[in-house]
């Protein structure tokens, strides 16, 4: 199994003059991250363009700062690729100062906040549709499948969202032009593999609780719960269909 990125989305109410509110707490980020690059656009630009953009020191991952969202993007490479524990460390060290940082404005009140890691399960080399379907579907009246999508919501604890996405993923030879007739033929493709979107969130407390309000905190609860997907519960569904 192999872990390819992880993003972490956190919703909070309208923050105003956030570049200079950078630019006076900026210090605060400097243990982990590149200077930032503050985007020119204007005060009354749609909220959702980001005003800030700032690289890890060592680029393996992205944090984009809009008034009303924060997302931290990472990839993985090396050891990590293959080591959940790693990635979720990682993640916990550099957002607790992407925290420190906004709770200055937020006063450690949001609105909700997301997980969300992709997978690839490349110890399955190949008919990975066929493996899905055989598991996780009634196929007998269901022939010749090519492409399988299929997108599981749980809620656990009254709070949290887990959606799991599973589908065949197809990988070809390097070298593919798909603008030529023919590239993608059966010939080319190298592995046919599963890929996996776990998207754990507390947007099921923040849907259901008129007085809802989620914090700082919250990043663990939703680490905790991903660190239990990716040690068994999601074999589990994939191979046995059991969650």
């Amino acid at each position: 199994m192999k872990f390819q990125g992880t993003s972490v989305t956190i919703n909070y109410e309208k923050i105003d003059g956030m570049k200079k509110a950078y630019y006076n707490n900026e210090h605060i980020l400097k243990e982990f991250f590149n200077e930032a690059t503050v985007l020119p656009v204007p005060d009354e630009a749609p909220l959702d363009i980001p005003r800030i953009i700032i690289k890890t020191l060592g680029e393996h991952a992205q944090l984009t700062i809009t008034p009303v969202a924060s997302t931290f993007e990472v990839r993985y490479d090396g050891d990590y690729e293959r080591n959940w524990r790693l990635c979720s460390e990682y993640i916990m060290k550099r957002m607790e100062k992407v925290f420190e940082f906004l709770n200055l404005f937020t006063g450690n009140s949001y609105k909700y906040i997301g997980l969300v890691t992709n997978v690839l399960c490349d110890e399955i080399k190949s008919d990975g549709a066929v493996k899905i379907s055989e598991v996780l579907l009634n196929t007998n009246n269901i022939k010749d499948i090519y492409d399988l999508n299929i997108r599981y919501t749980f809620v656990e604890d009254k709070k949290l969202f887990v959606n799991i996405m599973l589908q065949n993923a197809r990988m070809f030879k390097n070298d593919i032009n798909v603008n030529i007739p023919g590239s993608l033929c059966e010939s080319d493709q190298i592995a046919e593999s599963i890929g996996v979107v776990v998207d754990i969130n507390d947007r099921y407390g923040f849907n259901n609780n008129r007085d809802y309000k989620s914090s700082s905190s919250m990043l663990k609860n939703l680490s905790d719960c991903m660190t239990n997907v990716m040690n068994g519960k999601l074999q589990d569904l994939i191979y046995n269909g059991v969650y």
